[in-house]
């Protein structure tokens, strides 16, 4: 009987270490902010001042699938996570609902574009957001705006070329761990 007990406890105790429930915030509006998956307890005190709210809320961990919204309805971000972790492919949307940036966390690739859906950087990003290897920037009309890489800890690492609109090199710059050291 004892090892019945024990053994249905600690499937219990399992089971609410691991429990999925849905997380939703939203505007002063109404519309819905931000939905999706966390494990464990969420534990929001409606009398709680909004920053000690916010804290609360961004002490959960993230599952599955995760979707923001703007105040007027459309759709901010997708993200995904396993437990927490940052994976599969993101999305983010400009205001005017064109793709603001696609960041694939098995590849590891990023590419940002501009509100007219033209490419305004690509390069690498790690989990939290950061960039990471070489990466390049383009104007809107499509010619290089720069050309340069960053360390694993997203910070500016070695020369960085830079370009004018007409394609013509317009300066130099010279990075060690995000320090400028010569321009």
């Amino acid at each position: 009987m004892k090892r019945i007990i024990l053994t249905v406890s600690a499937l219990l105790a399992f089971i609410s270490l691991n429990a999925q429930s849905v997380m939703t915030t939203n505007w002063p509006n109404g519309n819905k902010q931000s939905e999706g998956m966390v494990i464990g307890e969420i534990k929001i005190d409606q009398n709680a001042s909004k920053s000690e709210q916010e804290k609360n809320s961004n002490a959960v961990i993230k599952d599955g699938k995760w979707t923001a919204w703007f105040e007027d309805g459309k759709v901010r971000s997708e993200e995904y996570y396993d437990k927490g972790k940052m994976i599969g492919e993101w999305k983010m949307f400009h205001g005017n609902g064109q793709v603001e940036s696609v960041i694939n966390f098995k590849t590891g690739k990023a590419i940002h574009y501009n509100k007219k859906g033209g490419i305004s950087s690509e390069g690498n990003m790690a989990a939290g957001m950061i960039q990471t290897g070489e990466w390049t920037g383009y104007h809107e009309n499509g010619t290089k705006n720069f050309k340069g890489s960053y360390n694993n800890e997203g910070k500016k690492e070695g020369v960085w070329i830079f370009w004018d609109e007409k394609g013509n090199v317009s300066g130099e710059q010279s990075f060690t761990n995000g320090t400028l050291i010569k321009k």
